[in-house]
């Protein structure tokens, strides 16, 4: 094989007649070979030959005018020149963005490392046909590393960014908030995630996931260990919270990391972690959900039975789809089927189904195989359905009461906002919908709204044994709302005499945080700071008994503003 390599030369006859070979100049031999023959070059990004007669580079220049291959390269070997591309945000363009020229290999890797880790790719990615294609394509300067070159870079960004983590933990010695979760793999195994919540000196909020690990067992100690070990591997020494689903052993693990954190400084627990536990409120809303569904299992069996009918295969999709163009339903999409275990994706795939009841109908008079796959044993027990009108019925009233406690979870799902001064709010809006719906007329209803407030009473009853003070504390501090907001809750909630001991409680809660910031070693008086003054809106009464679905800081600030317009 013939090697071009070598420093490109012509032949030039001077005037003695003679040839010298001198090197060529001409920058576009930077893209081509000069061929043996002597009037031909050869491009590097196309392998095509073209015509450079007696040193012409004309034909040579208008090639690379037109070279596909060479359009994604064309501007990188000059660092001086300046390339203009339209940056694309999530909604529109976000405008004309000037890049400087110049191609770099380490920042194409590192690139390529990123996009991996966010778009949660393969490490063999690098490696498929197509991308290599693509790669060869756009930028064929572009050296595509293995995949395990590709690990061992990722492996390093990991460490890189743990350590500017670690620097900012270390540095600014703030409280961080953890939360933390187990589950079991269908492989069996037992997985442990933890993640840190944190507001930096900007008062920017930050989410960050610190630690995802096997864990032997679901027990309390076992859990506490890792988080233990976690906070140390990570240099956290001040924590605020803990908030965990409402399993045993989760009250088991804080115990145990109390009692480390103990050993360990004087500031690392806010009031010797008295306030440490946090009940996750999103839990709570599915446990107090799945109480109430107990009372129409029937009907949703029913329905989910007849949306995995319509899912188990295409034929059987596209004849549901058949049905629904003869019915002239406009719809947004198809059905989805719910995991049982998960209340909220129940009321998606109903919300869904009731939407398509006529559907189903016409399933039964076009579809000789619906009816019959529910004669068809599942296991040792008959399949509930197909739907009737009562299954339809209760769906429908099962919507209109599933979507309050849709969106409440929602909003305590929240992780890129704070939701902790959303916490009364929430909690109202579900107790006050619960005693609307405990005097409904309707039997079924009633009998759910029931079994939800038993359900509410064990973590939000008004011994308040269950609840975190500190989410009442951070109503008062919302310059919204403040202690005015809380009474108003509370007073929509409970007793005269119940809104009066909270109060206290909160008070009282809020000498001792303050003592507590300032250093004050007794946390049980208030060392001279009189909270008494605080206006708790005594004065203005709880809402009216016909708020009941409306929101409640909507009603609080209506209140406010006819309390200003009477004072003036």
């Amino acid at each position: 094989m013939e090697n071009y390599d070598e420093e490109e030369v012509q032949d030039v006859e001077v005037d003695d007649g003679k040839k010298r070979k001198i090197p060529l100049r001409s920058n576009v031999w930077a893209h081509f070979t000069k061929l043996p023959c002597g009037n031909k070059g050869k491009c590097h990004h196309c392998r095509k030959t073209f015509a450079a007669n007696r040193g012409n580079t004309t034909n040579l220049k208008n090639h690379l005018d037109r070279c596909r291959l060479y359009e994604g390269v064309k501007v990188e070997g000059d660092p001086k020149q300046q390339v203009f591309f339209r940056q694309k945000g999530k909604d529109k363009d976000d405008g004309v963005v000037k890049l400087n020229g110049g191609f770099s290999q380490e920042a194409c890797r590192m690139a390529l490392v990123k996009m991996i880790v966010k778009d949660e790719l393969p490490f063999s990615f690098v490696e498929a046909e197509g991308f290599l294609e693509f790669i060869q394509t756009c930028c064929p300067r572009f050296d595509v590393p293995s995949r395990r070159t590709i690990t061992r870079d990722i492996l390093e960004l990991y460490q890189h960014e743990k350590g500017l983590l670690k620097s900012v933990f270390g540095a600014s010695k703030q409280r961080v908030c953890i939360t933390t979760d187990t589950w079991t793999s269908i492989q069996m195994s037992n997985y442990m995630v933890i993640t840190a919540h944190f507001i930096d000196a900007e008062w920017v909020l930050h989410k960050r996931i610190l630690s995802f690990t096997p864990i032997a067992n679901h027990k309390g100690d076992g859990i506490g260990k890792l988080i233990e070990a976690c906070l140390i591997d990570w240099g956290i020494e001040r924590l605020f919270t803990i908030t965990v689903d409402n399993a045993s052993a989760n009250k088991v693990a804080i115990t145990y990391v109390k009692k480390k954190l103990a050993n360990w400084s004087v500031n690392s627990m806010v009031l010797n972690g008295l306030y440490m536990h946090v009940r996750c409120s999103a839990h709570i809303i599915n446990l107090i959900v799945q109480d109430g569904l107990v009372e129409v299992n029937h009907s949703i069996a029913s329905i989910r039975n007849a949306v995995k009918y319509v899912r188990s295969s295409p034929a059987r999709l596209q004849k549901f789809k058949t049905c629904v163009d003869r019915e002239k339903i406009s719809y947004g999409g198809l059905m989805v089927l719910d995991v049982p275990t998960r209340w909220n994706s129940t009321y998606l795939m109903l919300h869904k189904a009731v939407v398509f009841e006529k559907i189903f109908d016409r399933m039964k008079e076009d579809d000789g195989h619906y009816v019959n796959w529910f004669v068809e044993d599942e296991g040792e027990k008959k399949k509930e359905g197909p739907p009737s009108d009562d299954d339809w019925a209760n769906a429908r009233r099962l919507v209109n009461v599933l979507s309050i406690f849709y969106y409440v979870t929602l909003k305590f799902s929240s992780s890129l906002d704070v939701t902790s001064n959303d916490y009364l709010n929430e909690m109202a809006k579900v107790l006050i919908n619960l005693k609307s719906l405990a005097t409904s007329s309707d039997d079924l209803l009633r009998k759910m709204a029931e079994k939800m407030e038993q359900k509410f009473a064990k973590y939000w009853g008004d011994s308040f044994d269950q609840v975190n003070m500190l989410l009442f504390v951070a109503n008062v501090l919302d310059p919204r709302c403040k202690l005015e907001f809380v009474t108003f809750c509370f007073s929509s909630m409970y007793e005269p005499r119940k809104v009066e001991e909270l109060k206290s409680n909160i008070k009282e809660l809020l000498m001792k945080l303050y003592n507590s910031y300032i250093g004050g070693s007794d946390v049980r008086n208030c060392g001279g700071v009189c909270f008494g003054d605080i206006h708790d809106g005594s004065s203005s009464g709880g809402p009216s008994s016909s708020i009941m679905s409306i929101d409640l800081f909507s009603s609080f600030k209506m209140m406010k503003q006819s309390s200003n317009v009477i004072k003036k």
